[in-house]
Order: C-alpha cells, then structure tokens, then sequence
C-alpha cells in the first residue's frame, strides 16, 4: 500500500497546532517538506521529489531562491525531517469522521493498519469502500466472493453462481410443473419422471389406441374408466372385428440391456415374425453401436427376408415397404421413423431368403446415441430402463398377385 513518502510533493495534512514554521517550508511546492534536502547556497530546504523535477526538465538547476547552481550542492536534511516527521497532524479522513491526531511518522502506521475510514481495496474484486464496511463486503456483497449453488451444491463465485447460465444450467433447481393446478416445484433432473405421475398431467385414455379419443387429468382417469367402461368394451368389440378382416401388420420389438450390447459392440436379432398370417417372415437387426459410417455414433437399423411357412403361395421378390419406428417412451408422437424400399433397385443379396445365419439385410444409419437421451424441448425418450422399443409395419405391393394385400 502506499505510504505518505511516495507521493510527490510536499506533505499537504492539517497540522493540530497550525501552520508549521517557515524554515519547514520547500520554497518549491510551498508546502512542509517531504525527505527533506538543504542547499548550501542559501540553506533553504526542498522536497527531494521537487528537487528531481527541477533537475529533469533540463532548463538550468539553479536554486530558486538565490539562482546558485544546485549541482552537487545540496544534501538530506536529517535535523529538519526528524523534526517535521515529529509534527502532528490530523487524520486525512478527519472530514469523514476519524477523531485520530498523531505525528507524521505515525499515520502511514494508521491509514494502512487501523483507520476504518480509509478507502481500501477488495482483495477479491478491487472495488475500493471504507475499511469497516470490508468484511460485510467480502461476506455478504462481493460479486466474486466463493460460494456453494443452495441446490446443485456447485462452486464458484457469488457473480457466477447466480447468473443466468447457471441457472439455466443447474440440475437441481427447483422448477414449477407445467401442469395447470400442479403446484409442486420439482428439480429440473426430474422433470420428466414427475410428468409420469404428476396428477394434474393431461393424458389420453388408455384405451386410446382402440378408438377412445377422450384426454383427460391423470388423476380423473380411474373415474372416467369406470363411467366409460361399456364404451371402452364395445370400441374394444369393434377394433377385434375389424382386425380380423384386415389382419394386423404391426410388430412392436423390445430391445433390452441396451448399454451392455452397445459397449460389447453386439448386432441384436429380433425373432423371426410375419407381416400378417399367411404372410412374410422377417427379422429386425439392431446394430446396436452402429454400421459403416454410423460406426460408434449411431444406431442401425436392417430388415431381413426370412424362409417362411407360406413362401410357396407368396409373390417373389417381395415388394413393399417397411416401416421401422423407434417409439418414443413419454407419448405417443414424435416417433422416429425410417421406411425402407423393396424394389427393382434393392441389391439381390438384400432380397433374399435365408433359413439359418442372415444375409446382408436391406438398412440404413438410423439414430445417433446423442437423440436416444431426454430431449425436453420435444418431450422425447427414446432409451428409457436401459430398453428401446421398435415397431414394425409392412406395406406389401406386390405386381403379380395384389390379393397379397389383404395378407
């Protein structure tokens, strides 16, 4: 910290007892001086700072009392600064409310140590305040001061951990539920599992994919199960009617142990299954950590043609498309969906039948590691319980014999 000797210049304090004598007077600044220097020529004193100013500016070191030649005569005054340095003197914070009077000597010793008036700097972020208020400041007020997140438990300065990139960032701050009339705060990491119990959640009737269209709170479904049981029954009735005419073509696939399989690098098969009855036999692979160029970044996805029960009576090659979906766990929308093409441009080796091992299959790169994981902008999961789930469907368009549809 500097003290009353750096500065240039004279001393410029209040003196208790009034004006010093003259013969403490530097006859350069005009005020008491500061390390002392006599002149032989005339044995006026000077500030040794205003001294090397004179000297410096190159234009005659003269005296300026008696215009002598001052080179190499003048030297410390040790007499007169013992004696002004024992002068007393006010407080330079004296206007602010310091009661302290002492000598020179004495108040660099205060300002620096013991004056809780003196501005001082933060040691954290520089800002300058009044001693006594600096240990309020370093405990309660400095922006770069250390503290803990009250929720993540995270480190770092008060200015950091209360700002907005934090906050947007920190996974255990409590954050409202979005359901109307839920008034429960939950931390952000939990979210998405609180959306699945949350009774105040709009869900769709469980029997929605039978033909219930009815949305409702999550706490209000047992009632409506129960109001609307013989309607669920007869829209039931009705579905089962109509899949026994059109015979169904969805196969929904469970994939488990997903991590395990990613990390040994394996291809997953799923069971041989048929398009309808009296159908086609196919398989699902899962290359789990990916094929080609989706190698270690993607999944991917094959179909396989498989020796089936009813191939005699079967239009070969199969044409159609097949439809791959990996569902998304939180709601039913926001599949991921590819299609694959069996036509006159799918290589020979993809078409064929196999009864034991597997040919090449007919696939594509079909989702990054990265989409598989809780996106809440879309309310999309695709990996959920450490399980992906596919659904299979099956367009057949044959050339030869189109009553191979309603198979």
């Amino acid at each position: 910290m500097a003290t009353c000797d750096d500065y240039q210049g004279g001393y410029e304090f209040k003196f208790v007892t009034g004006e010093p004598r003259d013969e403490y007077q530097c006859h350069i600044c005009t005020l008491v001086a500061r390390d002392p220097r006599q002149v032989t020529c005339c044995s006026n004193i000077y500030c040794k700072s205003c001294l090397d100013t004179l000297k410096e500016k190159g234009q005659g070191f003269i005296c300026p009392t008696c215009r002598s030649s001052l080179e190499g005569k003048y030297f410390k005054d040790g007499r007169a600064e013992r004696e002004i340095k024992s002068l007393k003197v006010y407080c330079t914070n004296t206007d602010s409310g310091c009661q302290w009077m002492g000598t020179i000597k004495d108040i660099d010793t205060h300002l620096n140590n013991s004056c809780t008036y003196q501005l001082v700097p933060c040691t954290n972020c520089g800002a300058k305040m009044r001693r006594s208020k600096l240990m309020t400041h370093l405990i309660n007020n400095c922006p770069k001061r250390m503290i803990n997140c009250q929720y993540c438990k995270e480190r770092g300065t008060h200015q950091l951990i209360t700002s907005s990139s934090h906050t947007k960032e920190c996974t255990d701050l409590p954050i409202q539920c979005s359901n109307e009339g839920c008034n429960e705060k939950v931390p952000r990491c939990s979210l998405a599992s609180h959306n699945e119990t949350c009774p105040k959640a709009i869900i769709p009737c469980e029997y929605n994919t039978v033909g219930c269209n009815k949305k409702m709170k999550r706490e209000e479904q047992e009632k409506h199960n129960e109001e609307s049981m013989k309607q669920h029954l007869d829209i039931a009735m009705k579905k089962i009617e109509v899949l026994q005419v059109l015979l169904p073509t969805n196969h929904v696939l469970k994939l488990n142990e997903y991590r395990e399989k990613k990390e040994g690098d394996e291809i997953w098969f799923s069971p041989g299954f048929y398009t309808s009855p009296g159908g086609y036999k196919m398989s699902l692979r899962v290359d789990v950590n990916g094929d080609r160029d989706g190698k270690g970044t993607h999944v991917s996805c094959f179909i396989y043609l498989m020796a089936g029960e009813y191939d005699d009576i079967l239009e070969w090659p199969f044409q159609g498309e097949v439809t791959i979906e990996l569902l998304n766990e939180l709601e039913d929308k926001n599949h991921k969906k590819c299609t694959l093409s069996f036509n006159e441009s799918t290589p020979d080796i993809s078409k064929q039948r196999v009864k034991e091992g597997r040919n090449t299959g007919w696939g594509k790169k079909f989702i990054s590691h990265e989409e598989l994981e809780y996106d809440p902008a879309t309310n999309c999961q695709y990996l959920k319980d450490d399980s992906l789930y596919f659904r299979v469907s099956v367009k057949i368009t044959p050339k030869t014999k189109p009553w191979l549809v309603l198979r």
